[in-house]
């Protein structure tokens, strides 16, 4: 899978491959603040620490810059890795085909990624749909049992 350097909620520089060696679930979604986006990353949320126990680590990716994402984090008390791909916008989610150019921003692309680096599942859902993230965590146990 493609490597990419972005900043997370914080600010600071995040880049993919410093996370070899680990599952690593790449969730791109569209705007912090609408419903559908935010149940998902509540879900995102509350199942955090069955992903942890998994050994696999979340990064969640949206064309929202930086300064979103911390309010969206602050608001909803999330425990994983935001990532901004405003600038150059859509670049994180275009190198995954995860960027809708007609809409502006990422669509509702699922990635799991092995701790080689290599693509273990992928999941696609239309915008206005709320993707399974108990299907994701499925996913990350059968191909990488604990």
């Amino acid at each position: 899978m493609a490597d990419f350097h972005g900043h997370d909620q914080h600010g600071r520089d995040f880049e993919l491959s410093s996370w070899r060696g680990t599952p690593v679930l790449l969730v791109f979604f569209a705007f912090s603040f609408s419903s559908v986006c935010g149940d998902e990353l509540e879900q995102l949320r509350d199942a955090n620490y069955l992903f942890d126990a998994a050994g696999c680590r979340i990064v969640a990716v949206s064309t929202d810059t930086s300064f979103v994402l911390r309010e969206v984090d602050r608001q909803l008390g999330l425990d994983f890795t935001l990532v901004s791909d405003h600038w150059p916008h859509g670049a994180i989610g275009a190198a995954y085909g995860a960027f809708d150019d007609k809409l502006g921003c990422d669509r509702r692309h699922s990635f799991l990624i092995g701790p080689d680096g290599t693509l273990a599942w992928s999941k696609q859902a239309d915008l206005p749909q709320t993707r399974d993230m108990h299907e994701h965590l499925a996913a990350v146990h059968y191909h990488f049992p604990v």
